[in-house]
């Protein structure tokens, strides 16, 4: 499926949605969500997604009408219980908060409890960013990744999302999976007949494979050997026991207990650069920063120098101009 245009996927998806139970006011932030990452090449978190999200909603795992209540409130921070919601409605109402409070205070986190996985860490940040601040976004996740030395599954991918708003040029946008690979990855390797790289993930004796299959029985591993594996722990504290959600073993596993509320975490920063001085400034010193960054002389077999989201950014209005291209599994989920 080649050229369909943004708009016209994205109320394909809603409508979907909608039909399944999910109202309006939840269904629109899942299809943007989804149909974002198709358009920034992250189809790991893209439309393959959706089947899962409705399988959870019609098993009553995930309550598709359910609204996040607020069980604390300050000034600089916030409090959310998902009800066991879907992840992604009841993160962009945790960071839309985030927002509200760091745009009157400077700095504000938002946690939130009994959610379930949230897609695109993006989606989240950008909307700082588009208001002119820093966000991040962390969530936790059931146990896919095994520590640095063990075997054993423990750690979830954890993603770790952060965006630095610039002037002229696009957002400084981190956006990743403590794993080494995150697990839509291997389930696309896996649909695909492909092979995948032997540091993605162990078997089920602890041992490095390239089969798919073994990787699922198995466990990923951590990015970056044991510093990674460390920020994931962290990462699962921050959403888990801070703000009274569940740990990675603790977690209903996504795709193989869809019948149980995940209970899952997420945590949301937001800050203010006015708070050190000119705002505008800041974005000009971050334009500045890029180029700089762009214009250093690549390394060998390099074609040039990208910032971190320049490639997904560069797809993304590529998308907006030309419309998407499905994999005939994501043009199957949509029924297309």
């Amino acid at each position: 499926m080649q050229g369909i245009p943004v708009q016209q996927l994205r109320e394909r998806v809603e409508q979907i949605l909608i039909n399944h139970g999910f109202t309006p006011e939840n269904a629109l932030p899942i299809a943007e969500s989804l149909v974002l990452a198709e358009m920034r090449g992250v189809a790991s978190h893209g439309l393959i997604r959706l089947p899962i999200y409705l399988e959870r909603a019609r098993l009553g795992s995930v309550k598709p009408q359910a609204r996040p209540v607020l069980l604390a409130d300050y000034p600089a921070l916030a409090w959310l219980d998902a009800q066991d919601g879907h992840g992604i409605p009841s993160g962009l109402q945790a960071m839309e908060l985030a927002i509200e409070k760091a745009q009157k205070v400077g700095l504000a986190a938002v946690g939130v409890r009994r959610s379930s996985h949230f897609g695109l860490a993006w989606y989240f940040v950008r909307r700082a960013v588009e208001k002119g601040l820093i966000g991040v976004a962390l969530s936790n996740a059931d146990a896919l990744v095994a520590p640095w030395g063990a075997r054993a599954r423990f750690l979830g991918t954890n993603p770790l999302a952060v965006g630095i708003p610039a002037m002229e040029e696009p957002p400084i946008a981190l956006d990743m999976a403590t794993s080494e690979a995150a697990h839509g990855k291997i389930l696309l390797a896996k649909s695909s007949g492909k092979t995948i790289p032997l540091n993605w993930a162990l078997d089920a004796e602890g041992r490095p494979t390239d089969d798919p299959d073994r990787a699922l029985a198995g466990a990923l591993l951590p990015f970056g050997g044991p510093k990674g594996s460390a920020i994931s722990l962290i990462i699962d504290i921050l959403c888990g026991p801070l703000v009274g959600a569940l740990i990675g073993p603790e977690i209903a596993p996504l795709y193989t207990a869809p019948e149980r509320p995940q209970g899952l975490g997420h945590f949301f920063m937001a800050l203010n650069p006015a708070v050190f001085g000119d705002a505008e400034q800041f974005r000009r010193q971050v334009d500045a920063y890029i180029r700089r960054v762009r214009a250093l002389p690549p390394a060998e077999n390099v074609d040039r120098v990208l910032l971190p989201g320049e490639r997904e950014w560069l797809l993304e209005q590529k998308a907006l101009q030309e419309g998407l291209s499905l994999s005939p599994e994501a043009a199957k989920a949509v029924g297309l």
